[in-house]
């Protein structure tokens, strides 16, 4: 794995001018280089509730919603995007949006942060023979046979989103897909997710002495600079109105202009 020091957002955005392949990439900002890429139901340690948060969120979340049929898939996207323990991990296609959630995530810490950049067409190849991107939630069948490959996207979906007659068992390794961009907190973070199966391997660990898999890591002096970069990136355009596109957000956004931070 590849690591890259940088100390500045224009430093940043340099850096991924420079990548090969940059289109093809995905990106996720975390807080500390121990935020493994791992999603929250296997780092919790949680796997045996898996089907209790599930449960719970199918049985309240329509009343959240503005009447909208929504398929297994994109109820799974919904409940990780409002933060419910999934075996989905949330990355972007965008490199800011990516540096945003790394500089603004847990406030109080004023250590580096970190930016994981991986090829998800490399990780597909590795961990499922298949050198492509599907999006399950736009897949009338998701039993398909790809290269000579067949494989059922929704062996990934958790016991209560699976369709009758999919059987109950997990694949091993992860796989990168695409989800439809209707949901307007994933589109507006350009999401895209890695879905895990029962190894609690961090992605990382399936590009030992690759490029295709670095971190980019953001090296913070103190939290004036940091909030220095987070006011640059607002300048383009990467703020809290942008990304959460909510009145709660629009508000915080305000405040941080006005130098009011808690």
């Amino acid at each position: 794995m590849k690591i890259v020091n940088i100390e500045s957002v224009s430093e940043f955005v340099d850096y991924i001018e420079g990548l090969d392949r940059k289109n093809e990439l995905w990106f996720r900002g975390v807080a500390s280089e121990d935020h493994k890429p791992v999603p929250g139901i296997i780092w919790r340690d949680i796997q045996s509730k898996e089907g209790a948060l599930e449960h719970s969120f199918l049985v309240s979340f329509k009343s959240y919603i503005a009447n909208e049929e929504l398929n297994a898939w994109e109820i799974f996207a919904l409940m990780q995007h409002h933060g419910l323990p999934t075996r989905l991990l949330d990355w972007s296609e965008s490199a800011l949006v990516a540096l945003y959630f790394a500089l603004t995530s847990e406030p109080n810490n004023d250590g580096d942060r970190v930016v994981w950049v991986m090829n998800p067409f490399e990780l597909n190849r590795r961990c499922v023979g298949v050198n492509s991107l599907f999006c399950p939630a736009a897949i009338a069948n998701n039993n398909i046979v790809v290269n000579g490959v067949e494989f059922n996207f929704d062996l990934y979906l958790g016991g209560n989103l699976k369709p009758a007659g999919i059987e109950r068992r997990l694949p091993e390794k992860p796989m990168a897909i695409n989800t439809t961009q209707h949901l307007k907190r994933v589109s507006s973070q350009k999401g895209c997710f890695t879905v895990h199966g029962y190894s609690s391997l961090g992605i990382d660990k399936y590009f030992e002495n690759s490029e295709d898999f670095q971190m980019i890591k953001i090296r913070i002096k103190s939290k004036q600079d940091r909030l220095k970069m987070v006011n640059t990136l607002s300048s383009l355009g990467i703020d809290e109105e942008f990304i959460y596109q909510d009145l709660d957000s629009l508000c915080s956004k305000i405040k941080r202009i006005n130098g009011i931070y808690l």
